[in-house]
């Protein structure tokens, strides 16, 4: 089974799904310390919502621009074939 871990993103208007990104070169450790998983869900399968906090810490590893006056972010972990 492989996990895939993305950064989703979606219209503040309506909620509509806007785009995906793979973030699975972030290791999950560091995930895990950007994030502060709720200790029922150690692998982080869950969504967690990202705030500008979050979004400053992931850009440590990523070459992304969060745009938060035009998009609501989240978290992802899919399985995937």
């Amino acid at each position: 089974m492989k996990i895939e871990r993305l950064i989703s993103w979606f219209s503040i208007q309506d909620e509509v799904l806007i785009g995906e990104i793979v973030i699975d070169t972030i290791e999950l450790n560091t995930l895990k310390e950007i994030f502060k998983p709720q200790t029922n869900d150690p692998l982080m399968y869950n969504p967690y919502p990202i705030n500008e906090e979050i979004a400053k810490k992931l850009q440590e590893y990523l070459h992304f621009d969060f745009e938060f006056e035009k998009f609501i972010y989240q978290l992802d972990c899919f399985q995937v074939d």
